[in-house]
């Protein structure tokens, strides 16, 4: 019997918009590299995963705006894309997966936007 157990990171909730203590990022987002992928893998977008969860000018894009900064999502559905930023696997098998998901309001903008694993 498998148990599966799916969270989002409160480390979101208390975002306000113009907030001065932002947890760091290793570095800061940039399209190449957030987009670079080996394999299945993703090897910066942990890195600057903050970065971008936290930031006024990603927050202030409408939906096209941000696909056409980060790129198609691995996966989408309704008001919701979703970003794989790291999964760790056994053999076929996900072990841990680390998304970034971004929520729209019905006008296309951001409703939020948080870290799920």
């Amino acid at each position: 019997m498998f148990v599966l157990g799916l969270a989002c990171s409160t480390d979101l909730e208390n975002y306000e918009k113009g907030m001065t203590e932002k947890p760091p990022s290793e570095l800061t987002f940039d399209k190449t590299l957030w987009l670079e992928k080996n394999g299945k893998k993703y090897p910066y977008r942990d890195k600057m995963l903050n970065d971008v969860v936290y930031n006024d000018t990603i927050r202030s894009l409408k939906k096209t705006e941000i696909i056409d900064l980060l790129g198609q999502p691995d996966r989408s559905n309704e008001d919701y894309i979703y970003y794989l930023v790291k999964q760790e696997r056994l053999f076929f098998w996900p072990l841990h997966s680390k998304f970034m998901v971004v929520k729209f309001e019905p006008d296309s903008s951001v409703e939020w936007i948080r870290i799920h694993q």
